[in-house]
């Protein structure tokens, strides 16, 4: 019967017996949940990124430790008394070199000069101290900023599990596209456990 070779369509029969045998396998993986999912912390439940961010935004360090990274917390009160230092150190020196421009400038014989600097200089002393003192204060609000970002987001992965097994399996599976016609896929499954 060599007739009846060249009838049939083998990658056709292929396909068709690869459909038949994934049906089962379809069906059984469309009730199953997504295997890419959070693992949980025994024990730990309800740990709100919303919580962390207000408790960082009102007490500095305090979404750090909600979120259990006390190790952060001293570099988060650093960075504000490093802010808070610049500021300080940038504001006395704007009120000095104010005075000291101020008793240049003036025509009062009783107030003098102390700092044996020009207006020229004086005045360049005061606006760069100005400068400083405005940008260590955006600074400050930046690392606050920064400090409630770090929170929010440390306690979007506070639940997330690094396990060891990150094993892939590839699985054929039967697809059904519009109308009825059958076609042939591959699923990636994705073992984090």
């Amino acid at each position: 019967m060599p007739g009846y070779q060249k009838i049939v369509n083998w990658p056709a029969l292929s396909v068709t017996i690869l459909l038949i045998t994934g049906l089962g396998n379809f069906a059984s993986c469309q009730n199953q949940p997504d295997s890419l999912h959070l693992n949980p912390k025994s024990g730990e439940s309800g740990h709100s990124p919303k919580k962390a961010l207000i408790l960082a935004a009102t007490l500095p360090g305090s979404g750090q430790a909600y979120n259990r990274k006390y190790w952060k917390i001293p570099l988060v009160y650093a960075g504000y008394v490093g802010g808070v230092w610049f500021f300080v150190t940038n504001q006395t020196g704007y009120k000095n070199s104010k005075r000291d421009y101020i008793y240049e400038t003036d025509k009062i014989d009783s107030t003098v000069n102390s700092s044996g600097k020009t207006a020229q200089v004086l005045l360049a002393e005061v606006d760069s101290y100005r400068r400083m003192r405005d940008i260590s204060v955006l600074a400050l609000l930046a690392w606050h900023g920064l400090t409630i970002i770090d929170a929010n987001v440390d306690a979007h992965f506070f639940n997330w599990d690094i396990s060891e097994d990150l094993s892939m399996r590839l699985r054929p599976h039967a697809l059904w596209a519009g109308a009825g016609s059958p076609g042939v896929g591959m699923s990636i499954v994705f073992n984090l456990k």
